[in-house]
């Protein structure tokens, strides 16, 4: 069932990408329905008042809408309400009912907008949680990489703090990562590996250097051996922006926040 419908199955009229941060949604089949809270949380912005303003941006284009950060620090956000049943610092129940679908806001027809982001406030693929539990806050993302030099899998590191995967001068040849999908360039085959996902797998093929990393949904950098720290990554697409390494050179670090 729905975790963010009261009555029904979600419908998905819109989904997430293309400049699209969230999911559209609408009860089966093509009905209205009131809104709840995902989870347990704090509800910290709401905006009202707003009518059909098709064409609007910003943040009028989200229309009537209800942002809530959740005890594991990740937040929600429903858009495009007719009515909104709660104010900025009540605290909420799972389920609890926060509004009413509606067409506020740059919207063609009634239909409720939901965004899920992290703890970082960036947007991520909201899909899997229409129906499913936020990431446990009692459990650590983490991820670990492989040192090529000493043939080891390197201690796991904590996702958003100040440490990083890696040894400095020693080429990188594997990542291990929770959650997240990613990928990673083969600089001795020269092609970018298969996507994985979770612990079932690893990127990478153990012994050849990686000079290229991709990862939805969070923002991500890499060291270069024998030089620096690259710009920050928070995008995935075939663009130079779109991936953290320079084809050619081997890294020896990753840092994801």
């Amino acid at each position: 069932m729905s975790r963010v419908l009261l009555n029904a199955e979600n419908q998905i009229t819109d989904a997430f990408g293309n400049n699209h941060n969230g999911v559209d949604v609408v009860k089966k089949y093509n009905q209205l329905d009131t809104i709840i809270a995902h989870s347990d949380g704090l509800v910290i912005l709401t905006q009202t008042g707003i009518p059909n303003a098709k064409g609007s941006t910003g943040t009028r284009s989200y229309g009537n809408y209800v942002k809530i950060k959740h005890d594991n620090g990740y937040y929600t956000l429903y858009a495009h309400l007719k009515d909104v049943y709660v104010k900025n610092g009540k605290r909420v129940k799972k389920g609890e009912k926060i509004g009413f679908m509606g067409d506020s806001g740059n919207a063609y027809g009634a239909h409720l907008h939901f965004e899920v982001r992290n703890p970082n406030n960036k947007v991520i693929n909201p899909t899997y949680y229409l129906d499913h539990d936020l990431p446990n806050e009692d459990r650590q993302i983490t991820y670990q990489s492989y040192d090529n030099k000493k043939r080891i899998w390197l201690p796991n590191v904590v996702i958003a703090t100040n440490e990083y995967a890696g040894n400095f001068g020693n080429a990188m040849g594997g990542v291990y990562l929770d959650t997240y999908r990613m990928r990673v360039h083969d600089k001795v085959k020269n092609e970018w590996l298969p996507w994985v996902k979770n612990r079932n797998d690893y990127a990478g093929n153990l012994g050849n250097a990686i000079d290229g990393v991709q990862i939805e949904d969070v923002t991500y950098r890499v060291h270069l051996k024998g030089g620096s720290w690259l710009p920050w990554v928070s995008k995935v697409d075939n663009t130079p922006e779109g991936y953290a390494g320079i084809y050619g050179r081997e890294i020896d670090a990753l840092q994801i926040k």
